[in-house]
């Protein structure tokens, strides 16, 4: 994740509907459809879409169809790849331990 990917995820989920999709989504094994997000985050669909499309711009979040619904799920490996580049921006842990946090 490049420096540009990594403000872009941020900026994303500074956002606090996102940063509560994002939550949800990541408490999820098997994702959710969005009918089912946008009801428990008491948010109006074309609001919520809005939302995703921004996860999904950045790869936090990615959907797929199941039938007639699109199944949107968190990216966790994206996700830890961007704690982790956050982590070492930081100066919290190096390189080297970020590269273990990924391959967990």
């Amino acid at each position: 994740m490049d420096e540009f990917e990594t403000v872009s995820a941020l900026r994303a989920l500074g956002e606090p509907t996102r940063w509560k999709v994002m939550r949800l989504l990541a408490s999820r094994q098997h994702g959710m459809a969005a009918g089912d997000i946008a009801e428990a985050l008491q948010v109006r669909q074309n609001t919520l879409s809005s939302h995703i499309a921004a996860l999904t711009r950045c790869g936090l979040v990615d959907g797929h169809r199941q039938g007639r619904q699109i199944v949107y799920a968190a990216d966790s490996r994206n996700a830890r790849r961007l704690a982790a580049r956050v982590l070492v921006s930081l100066g919290e842990v190096s390189e080297s331990t970020a590269s273990k946090l990924l391959r967990k």
